[in-house]
Protein backbone atom coordinates (compact mmCIF):
# COMPACT_ATOMS: atom_id res chain seq x y z
CA UNK A 1 0.00 0.00 0.00
CA UNK A 2 1.44 3.31 -0.92
CA UNK A 3 0.50 7.12 0.19
CA UNK A 4 1.93 10.60 -0.04
CA UNK A 5 4.23 12.04 3.10
CA UNK A 6 3.52 15.27 4.73
CA UNK A 7 6.91 17.96 5.32
CA UNK A 8 5.79 17.25 9.05
CA UNK A 9 6.29 13.55 8.86
CA UNK A 10 9.67 13.67 6.42
CA UNK A 11 11.27 16.18 9.64
CA UNK A 12 11.10 13.91 12.01
CA UNK A 13 13.47 11.35 10.25
CA UNK A 14 17.06 12.51 10.94
CA UNK A 15 18.26 12.29 7.64
CA UNK A 16 15.93 15.40 6.36
CA UNK A 17 15.42 16.49 9.99
CA UNK A 18 15.92 20.68 10.33
CA UNK A 19 16.31 21.13 6.41
CA UNK A 20 14.25 24.11 4.93
CA UNK A 21 10.00 23.88 4.91
CA UNK A 22 10.54 24.16 0.77
CA UNK A 23 13.27 21.63 0.48
CA UNK A 24 10.95 19.34 2.40
CA UNK A 25 8.04 20.28 0.40
CA UNK A 26 10.18 19.55 -3.06
CA UNK A 27 11.06 16.17 -1.40
CA UNK A 28 7.35 15.11 -0.79
CA UNK A 29 6.48 16.12 -4.36
CA UNK A 30 9.08 13.62 -5.61
CA UNK A 31 8.13 10.88 -2.45
CA UNK A 32 5.51 8.04 -1.47
CA UNK A 33 5.76 5.70 1.37
CA UNK A 34 4.25 2.24 1.42
CA UNK A 35 4.45 -0.87 3.68
CA UNK A 36 5.56 -4.33 3.43
CA UNK A 37 5.20 -7.80 4.72
CA UNK A 38 8.06 -9.89 5.47
CA UNK A 39 8.98 -11.62 2.98
CA UNK A 40 7.91 -9.39 -0.21
CA UNK A 41 10.22 -8.10 -2.42
CA UNK A 42 11.50 -4.37 -2.88
CA UNK A 43 12.85 -5.05 -6.42
CA UNK A 44 14.82 -7.76 -8.60
CA UNK A 45 18.16 -7.97 -9.93
CA UNK A 46 18.42 -6.65 -13.37
CA UNK A 47 14.76 -5.10 -12.85
CA UNK A 48 14.81 -1.15 -13.77
CA UNK A 49 13.98 0.33 -10.84
CA UNK A 50 13.49 4.28 -10.53
CA UNK A 51 13.62 5.37 -7.05
CA UNK A 52 15.86 5.71 -4.43
CA UNK A 53 14.43 4.01 -1.07
CA UNK A 54 14.82 4.88 2.52
CA UNK A 55 13.89 1.89 5.23
CA UNK A 56 11.66 4.12 7.97
CA UNK A 57 11.28 0.90 9.84
CA UNK A 58 11.58 -2.86 9.25
CA UNK A 59 14.34 -4.40 7.66
CA UNK A 60 16.03 -5.73 3.77
CA UNK A 61 18.17 -8.41 2.81
CA UNK A 62 20.38 -8.22 -0.52
CA UNK A 63 21.52 -10.76 -1.93
CA UNK A 64 21.83 -12.99 -5.90
CA UNK A 65 21.11 -16.14 -7.46
CA UNK A 66 23.93 -17.96 -8.82
CA UNK A 67 23.30 -20.24 -11.65
CA UNK A 68 21.99 -23.58 -9.29
CA UNK A 69 19.21 -21.16 -7.93
CA UNK A 70 21.31 -20.82 -4.73
CA UNK A 71 20.76 -17.67 -2.86
CA UNK A 72 24.06 -15.81 -1.96
CA UNK A 73 23.47 -13.43 1.36
CA UNK A 74 25.15 -10.04 0.96
CA UNK A 75 23.96 -8.00 3.40
CA UNK A 76 21.03 -6.67 5.70
CA UNK A 77 19.88 -3.36 6.03
CA UNK A 78 17.44 -2.05 9.01
CA UNK A 79 15.78 1.14 10.10
CA UNK A 80 16.37 4.88 9.11
CA UNK A 81 18.89 3.76 6.40
CA UNK A 82 19.23 4.58 2.73
CA UNK A 83 19.18 2.17 0.55
CA UNK A 84 22.54 3.34 -0.99
CA UNK A 85 23.06 3.47 -4.67
CA UNK A 86 25.33 5.60 -6.40
CA UNK A 87 24.01 5.41 -9.85
CA UNK A 88 20.53 6.63 -8.64
CA UNK A 89 22.15 9.87 -7.01
CA UNK A 90 24.73 10.17 -9.96
CA UNK A 91 23.48 9.53 -12.91
CA UNK A 92 21.07 10.74 -15.11
CA UNK A 93 19.09 8.05 -16.22
CA UNK A 94 18.02 4.53 -14.47
CA UNK A 95 20.36 1.47 -14.03
CA UNK A 96 19.10 -1.85 -13.19
CA UNK A 97 19.53 -2.88 -9.82
CA UNK A 98 22.62 -5.07 -8.78
CA UNK A 99 21.02 -7.72 -6.61
CA UNK A 100 17.46 -8.90 -5.14
CA UNK A 101 16.01 -7.21 -2.04
CA UNK A 102 13.92 -8.79 -0.07
CA UNK A 103 11.74 -7.60 3.24
CA UNK A 104 12.75 -9.51 6.53
CA UNK A 105 10.31 -8.28 8.45
CA UNK A 106 7.37 -5.79 8.21
CA UNK A 107 8.63 -2.69 6.85
CA UNK A 108 7.84 0.90 6.08
CA UNK A 109 9.81 2.73 2.61
CA UNK A 110 9.84 5.86 1.48
CA UNK A 111 10.73 5.87 -2.29
CA UNK A 112 12.16 9.12 -4.01
CA UNK A 113 11.84 9.53 -7.57
CA UNK A 114 15.44 9.44 -8.31
CA UNK A 115 15.86 11.72 -11.16
CA UNK A 116 14.02 14.72 -8.75
CA UNK A 117 15.90 13.50 -5.79
CA UNK A 118 18.77 14.51 -7.96
CA UNK A 119 17.54 18.06 -8.23
CA UNK A 120 17.09 18.44 -4.85
CA UNK A 121 20.42 17.00 -4.26
CA UNK A 122 22.46 19.21 -6.25
CA UNK A 123 20.55 22.47 -5.30
CA UNK A 124 20.93 21.50 -0.85
CA UNK A 125 24.83 21.42 0.36
CA UNK A 126 22.91 20.42 3.85
CA UNK A 127 21.51 17.51 1.75
CA UNK A 128 24.43 16.65 0.23
CA UNK A 129 26.89 16.71 3.12
CA UNK A 130 24.47 14.17 4.92
CA UNK A 131 24.39 12.06 1.74
CA UNK A 132 27.91 11.87 1.76
CA UNK A 133 27.75 10.62 5.43
CA UNK A 134 25.83 7.74 4.17
CA UNK A 135 27.61 6.81 1.26
CA UNK A 136 30.46 6.52 3.64
CA UNK A 137 28.72 4.09 5.52
CA UNK A 138 28.16 2.11 2.82
CA UNK A 139 31.59 1.88 1.47
CA UNK A 140 32.54 1.14 5.52
CA UNK A 141 29.85 -1.87 4.85
CA UNK A 142 31.34 -2.80 1.46
CA UNK A 143 34.60 -3.29 3.56
CA UNK A 144 32.72 -5.78 5.95
CA UNK A 145 31.73 -7.47 3.66
CA UNK A 146 34.99 -8.12 1.75
CA UNK A 147 36.60 -9.15 5.06
CA UNK A 148 33.28 -11.38 6.21
CA UNK A 149 33.61 -13.38 2.62
CA UNK A 150 37.57 -13.21 1.56
CA UNK A 151 39.73 -12.42 4.79
CA UNK A 152 37.08 -14.16 7.89
CA UNK A 153 37.33 -17.61 8.80
CA UNK A 154 34.04 -19.24 10.64
CA UNK A 155 35.35 -17.80 14.41
CA UNK A 156 35.71 -14.43 13.57
CA UNK A 157 32.51 -13.98 11.24
CA UNK A 158 30.73 -14.86 14.34
CA UNK A 159 33.10 -12.75 16.93
CA UNK A 160 32.64 -9.12 14.83
CA UNK A 161 28.87 -9.87 14.28
CA UNK A 162 28.45 -10.10 18.22
CA UNK A 163 30.56 -7.02 18.76
CA UNK A 164 28.69 -5.00 15.75
CA UNK A 165 25.08 -6.20 15.51
CA UNK A 166 24.75 -7.70 18.82
CA UNK A 167 20.58 -7.11 18.76
CA UNK A 168 20.28 -8.43 15.19
CA UNK A 169 22.30 -11.49 16.79
CA UNK A 170 20.28 -12.23 19.41
CA UNK A 171 16.60 -11.49 17.63
CA UNK A 172 17.44 -13.86 14.14
CA UNK A 173 17.59 -17.46 14.72
CA UNK A 174 20.55 -19.36 14.22
CA UNK A 175 19.86 -20.76 10.86
CA UNK A 176 19.11 -17.45 9.61
CA UNK A 177 22.65 -16.31 11.03
CA UNK A 178 24.36 -18.69 9.70
CA UNK A 179 23.26 -18.30 6.39
CA UNK A 180 23.98 -14.65 6.89
CA UNK A 181 27.39 -15.64 7.84
CA UNK A 182 27.89 -18.20 4.73
CA UNK A 183 28.71 -20.64 7.53
CA UNK A 184 27.10 -24.23 8.46
CA UNK A 185 24.13 -24.13 11.16
CA UNK A 186 26.67 -26.93 12.89
CA UNK A 187 29.65 -24.49 12.60
CA UNK A 188 28.07 -21.98 14.15
CA UNK A 189 26.97 -24.06 17.48
CA UNK A 190 30.52 -25.21 18.11
CA UNK A 191 31.92 -21.66 17.67
CA UNK A 192 29.39 -20.24 20.21
CA UNK A 193 29.85 -23.17 22.59
CA UNK A 194 34.08 -22.46 22.22
CA UNK A 195 33.42 -18.78 23.21
CA UNK A 196 31.33 -19.26 25.66
CA UNK A 197 33.95 -22.51 27.28
CA UNK A 198 36.90 -19.73 26.95
CA UNK A 199 34.46 -17.37 29.22
CA UNK A 200 34.38 -14.49 25.96
CA UNK A 201 30.56 -14.98 26.26
CA UNK A 202 27.50 -16.00 28.15
CA UNK A 203 24.50 -17.83 26.65
CA UNK A 204 21.40 -17.04 28.87
CA UNK A 205 17.93 -17.69 27.21
CA UNK A 206 18.94 -18.03 23.85
CA UNK A 207 20.82 -14.89 24.11
CA UNK A 208 24.20 -13.98 23.88
CA UNK A 209 25.64 -11.76 26.36
CA UNK A 210 29.07 -10.12 25.42
CA UNK A 211 32.03 -10.73 28.68
CA UNK A 212 35.14 -9.90 26.70
CA UNK A 213 34.96 -7.84 23.82
CA UNK A 214 38.44 -7.70 23.35
CA UNK A 215 38.92 -11.40 23.42
CA UNK A 216 36.61 -11.07 20.54
CA UNK A 217 38.19 -8.37 18.85
CA UNK A 218 41.29 -10.00 19.09
CA UNK A 219 39.68 -12.40 16.69
CA UNK A 220 38.98 -10.68 13.63
CA UNK A 221 41.20 -7.88 13.82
Amino acid sequence: MQSQISPVFLDSISLFSGLDESILQQLCACCKISHHASGETLYYEKEEDPYLHFIVYGGVKFYKVDRYDNEIFLYHLGANTLVFDVAKICQDHCFVCYANAEFTQDSEVLSFESEAFRAVLKATPALMQRILKESFRAISQLQCIINRDVVFDGSAKVAHMIVSDLENFNTLKKHEIAYMLHIQPETLSRILKKLERNGVIAIEKNCVIIRDENALREIYE
